[in-house]
């Protein structure tokens, strides 16, 4: 009679990667997924939104590496050549030449159903604001729609609506791969907080606009939560920060410019509001759909458009592994 394994219920564990959405911070996804690959962890499902889609795609086809050498070596002017302007109706940018572009890592006949990896890729529905999850059906297509950032990438017709970006509605994915029956977790936050630095220069440079920096230093967005007071202005309720700042409104609404700060330009307020507005979104997501383990790669200053930093995107991935190795090692590799 041989010897009855206990663990062996437990080995037929899945494990499912939910990769957030981040623009060129997203990248840093490529060096998440090696590394846990290093270590003996089997990756089973991955869902996606925006680049996280992207970066599961080309992993389900197998041209990461492939992506990543790319995105090391690219020049400015490649760049710029992917970026293609068009009249600003419903969005600065077409998308075809980030199309043209994704097909050297997704092939044009690729089908989500018939990867060697399960994929879910997410995007939102324009006017009803739910998540659209693609699970079959070309995968470039999908993609298309989960990358389509709010007046940025034009948006994607789909039956009798429009699709942006997957991030809109869910940044964070991991009650979607739970869905596909992952038993264990991992999930790469690219919004764990948010600090101002003169982000997206490279949407400033293709516009041939100089870049500001925003003055919002809001702590509660850098990942540290200010407590708050009620006081009364004029009879009137209001909030302020115990640390000081005017409850005023002419705080908020004077006319003087700050002193040698510079206003932000359009392009930074579109893109600061919607990380602003993820942010909020994730913080909610990791209440009710907590991972199993959590990473989330130190890239507060990277913009979401800041792809000339890709060397340091994809470093830091690496390290928000390396900080997190234990709970990957105690929580997942030790079923495998």
């Amino acid at each position: 009679m041989g010897i009855i394994n206990p663990l062996k219920y437990f080995m037929s564990k899945k494990v499912g990667l939910a990769l957030g959405s981040g623009g060129a911070r997203g990248l840093s996804h490529i060096s998440v997924i090696r590394y846990i690959e290093n270590m003996g962890i089997p990756i089973h499902k991955i869902a996606g939104s925006s680049i996280g889609a992207i970066v599961g795609a080309s992993y389900a086809c197998g041209t990461i590496e492939k992506l990543k050498n790319d995105a090391l070596s690219i020049t400015r002017k490649e760049l710029f050549s992917i970026f293609d302007l068009t009249f600003p109706t419903s969005g600065l940018l077409k998308g075809d030449g980030l199309i043209r572009f994704l097909e050297k890592y997704i092939p044009k006949d690729a089908l989500l159903e018939d990867l060697p990896v399960e994929l879910s890729v997410l995007a939102t529905d324009y006017y009803s604001g739910r998540s659209v999850i693609f699970n079959k059906g070309p995968v470039l297509d999908a993609v298309r729609a989960s990358i389509s950032i709010p007046g940025v990438f034009v948006p994607v017709p789909y039956r009798k609506t429009y699709l942006v970006d997957g991030g809109v509605a869910n940044p964070l994915p991991v009650e979607t791969v739970k869905m596909m029956g992952a038993d264990l977790t991992i999930a790469v936050n690219l919004h764990p907080g948010l600090k101002t630095s003169g982000f997206d220069r490279f949407l400033g440079a293709l516009m041939d606009r100089k870049g500001f920096n925003l003055y919002s230093d809001d702590r509660y967005f850098a990942g540290e939560a200010p407590s708050m007071n009620v006081v009364n202005v004029n009879d009137s309720p209001a909030y302020a920060y115990k640390d000081g700042m005017s409850s005023g409104s002419e705080h908020w609404f004077s006319e003087k410019k700050k002193e040698g700060v510079d206003a932000p330009n359009i392009f930074e307020i579109m893109l600061q509001s919607i990380d602003i507005m993820e942010i909020a979104n994730t913080r909610n997501i990791l209440v009710h759909n907590r991972p199993t383990v959590l990473i989330e790669p130190e890239l507060l200053n990277i913009g979401t458009l800041d792809f000339d930093s890709i060397y340091r995107i994809i470093t830091e991935g690496y390290r928000a592994c390396s900080k997190v190795c234990r709970k990957l090692n105690r929580r997942v590799k030790v079923w495998f």
